[in-house]
């Protein structure tokens, strides 16, 4: 059965569900059940935003230049049709910068790729898609929405994560955010698990690297996103303690990314699989996380091969793809103002990360394996909340590569390892 049937039948179902079972009451008033569109009392208005600061010194680029970065706010907008129906939209704006988009023009310009500058500043929908509030064990979003993938994706506020950016294993491997269209099923089972299925647009392996492997196969360059090949999610998560952030659990991945190509170029397929666990604890002075990522590109050397006869009008960097990957990460803080301040609103957390993950874990055929790409990196910093919805956050990362730094004096290996060192101080805040 191909995806396209799947999707087909998926969407059938969901349009034959009772409609009592989303619609309002009948015995409701009139003024419920007809809620005036622009009452301000439907809507809802919350985000997120993250201002930061990097220091660099590099082996691998002893020029690059100290920064600011005004990373990104986040404004969630939303409306409630009923109780059991809203809509989510959130709305991205990062970095300040130009935004563009590509268009393949197959009618003057013989197929090729046309970039587009149409927006001063980097704004994104990154959301919107309608909520059915169904059954505690069964409800549907249909639309845009993010894919629940991992750590970072839930834990994507800046009060809920310690790192200046995001996490890095997670931020070096998978798109982050990653969002995509189509249809996500969830529910609790019982008073501790809770589901999340997905059917929804897939990636493009024209996008694929040596270095972010699958991430920036994330479809993002065009103006519509290709649905040739869907992905297929699930994720189950055990909740086990007093916070919402305390709970382990898996997820999985599959999408053949090669149908989603630009050009029909490539005839075989490459199927993405990604599978992960992980655990995350947030109780009383404590959090901690750790997760293990494993992932496998179906036919790396062919689409390394297909990938470096790409245009260059296109932006991808058309590197050789490793078939496997494999990422590891744990942090653990612990809150200290107690101890020296007691009864206090704030809080302070020194923390310890460390991550591991190589995005040519495996390589097959012709693809060599670049020792670059094995990184292991140790971060230690604070995290300090002025105000429960207000952080302010410093961190020194060290990342050590598994290749060697080059003498050009004696055109020679020294046998040191590379290293990437990071001095980073921001401030992140919620509302």
């Amino acid at each position: 059965m191909s995806s396209n049937t799947i999707i087909h039948i998926s969407f059938l179902l969901f349009l034959s569900l009772p409609i009592s079972s989303i619609a309002q009451n009948p015995n409701q008033s009139s003024k419920q059940s007809n809620p005036n569109p622009f009452s301000w009392d439907h809507f809802s208005l919350k985000g997120y935003g993250v201002v930061n600061y990097y220091a660099y010194d590099y082996d691998t680029d002893p020029t690059l230049k100290n920064k600011f970065d005004p990373e990104r706010l986040n404004l969630y907008l939303e409306y409630k049709f009923s109780d059991k129906i809203n809509l989510k939209t959130e709305f991205e704006f990062e970095h300040g910068g130009t935004g563009a988009t590509m268009e393949l023009d197959t009618q003057e310009e013989f197929g090729e790729f046309e970039q587009e500058i149409e927006k001063g500043g980097e704004v994104k929908l990154e959301q919107i898609h309608i909520n059915f509030l169904i059954k505690p064990y069964f409800n549907i979003r249909a639309g845009r929405m993010k894919l629940h993938f991992g750590i970072a994706q839930n834990l994507d506020y800046p009060t809920r994560y310690f790192t200046t950016h995001r996490q890095e294993m997670e931020n070096e491997i998978l798109p982050l955010g990653w969002y995509e269209n189509g249809l996500e099923f969830y529910g609790s089972l019982g008073s501790h698990f809770q589901y999340k299925l997905y059917i929804v647009s897939g990636l493009d392996a024209s996008g694929f690297s040596s270095r972010g492997w699958i991430k920036e196969g994330y479809q993002g360059r065009f103006e519509m996103v290709n649905a040739e090949s869907l992905a297929f999610a699930a994720r189950l998560d055990y909740k086990f303690g007093s916070h919402k952030d305390t709970y382990a659990g898996a997820s999985f991945y599959l999408n053949d990314a090669a149908a989603n190509r630009p050009k029909d170029d490539m005839s075989q397929s490459a199927y993405v699989s990604i599978v992960e666990g992980h655990i995350t604890v947030n109780e009383k002075q404590w959090r901690a996380q750790a997760m293990l990522l494993f992932g496998n590109l179906e036919n790396s050397n062919i689409v390394s091969i297909e990938n470096a006869n790409l245009s260059n009008n296109l932006g991808v960097k058309r590197t050789p793809v490793g078939q496997q990957v494999l990422g590891i990460s744990t942090e653990i803080g612990y809150n200290i103002l107690p101890l020296i301040i007691p009864n206090t609103n704030q809080a302070l957390y020194p923390f310890l990360r460390y991550d591991f993950y190589d995005t040519m874990w495996n390589t097959e055929g012709s693809v060599i394996d670049n020792p670059r790409w094995e990184r292991s990196s140790m971060t230690g910093g604070i995290n300090w909340f002025v105000h429960p919805q207000i952080v302010v956050k410093a961190h020194y990362s060290d990342r050590k590569l598994g290749s060697e730094n080059y003498d050009p004096n004696t055109l020679t290996y020294t046998g040191t390892k590379q290293h990437e060192k990071t001095f980073s101080t921001g401030i992140g805040f919620v509302f």
